[in-house]
């Protein structure tokens, strides 16, 4: 993984939070507007989603022909609203996360290593994401970016790779949200898994991820 890898999640991260925040500057007067409607119930919401990369390509990773299935449980919670924008924390529980792959061969240390075909099950988790909503009304664009890491059963994407690995993503999409505040997401992730070095090799794999999802907000109890 190159050192443009290891930094561009953390660039993604902080990019989200300083442009927020140059949107929240306090207002001189000192008068609020109120808070549109969806946002007075609750700042949680809990959700799930799947999303399916039908091939992969080389950007940071170099590993080609890979199929990566994702499953996530996903928790937000509002951090914080002004006008147009919503910025949301997100942290997801990854229970699935399948890779598929042909046959490959390595050459490692002189030595050829045969990469056998099938797909490979791991699970992890992304703690650390943002997402920033754009507008109030039932149709919400939205930016978001997450990291954290996958474990697999075997050794992914080759190899003397490793079993453990860390992921980053970024992308967009739309959020629909009905009367009752559910809401259905549509959206694409740009998505890295790569060991960063800790493998003897590092292929690294990069996937355009298409995924749905759908969230229902956690009410609070009345006083």
């Amino acid at each position: 993984m190159a050192v443009s890898g290891r930094v561009l999640p953390v660039v993604v991260l902080i990019s989200c939070c300083v442009f927020a925040r140059s949107q929240i500057a306090p207002e001189r007067s000192g008068i609020r507007s109120p808070a549109p409607t969806h946002v007075t119930s609750t700042p949680n919401e809990f959700g799930v989603w799947v999303g399916y990369s039908p091939h992969s390509f080389v950007l940071e990773g170099t590993s080609l022909h890979r199929h990566l299935l994702l499953l996530n449980v996903e928790y937000a919670r509002r951090l914080l609203v002004h006008r147009a924008l919503t910025l949301k924390y997100t942290a997801d529980l990854v229970p699935v996360a399948l890779e598929t792959q042909r046959t490959t061969f390595y050459t490692v240390h002189g030595k050829v290593l045969r990469n056998p075909p099938g797909t490979v099950f791991g699970a992890g988790a992304n703690p650390f994401g943002l997402q920033l909503n754009f507008g109030h009304k039932k149709l919400q664009p939205f930016v978001n970016s997450s990291a954290g890491f996958l474990y697999f059963t075997r050794q992914v994407p080759a190899p003397a790779s490793s079993q453990f690995n860390f992921t980053f993503n970024f992308g967009g999409g739309v959020q629909f949200f009905t009367a009752s505040r559910r809401s259905f997401t549509i959206g694409y992730k740009y998505h890295h898994l790569s060991n960063a070095e800790t493998g003897t090799i590092n292929p690294g794999i990069d996937s355009n991820i298409i995924y749905i999802g759908f969230s229902v907000p956690r009410f609070r109890k009345p006083h």
